[in-house]
């Protein structure tokens, strides 16, 4: 199954169509889970969010994915 994106696409009748309700869902755990972060570490840059395994952990699961995918821990 293709991935789900944000991308808004037009039909015949040239109105755009809305998202797919989980692109909105996980757009939205994202935010929330983005927006937490940066509450809870004030001053930090967007790299220092990607480097937290705990915060790595968490949109792993909000993809659905393996939550240790893209950690290089030994």
């Amino acid at each position: 199954m293709p991935a789900l994106t944000m991308t808004v696409v037009e039909d015949s009748t040239r109105r755009p169509q809305r998202p797919h309700p989980n692109v909105v869902a996980r757009e939205q755990a994202y935010s929330r889970l983005r927006d937490d972060w940066f509450a809870a570490h004030p001053g930090a840059d967007d790299d220092a969010m990607l480097e937290d395994p705990v915060f790595v952990r968490a949109m792993n699961a909000i993809d659905g994915r393996d939550p240790n995918y893209g950690l290089d821990e030994a």
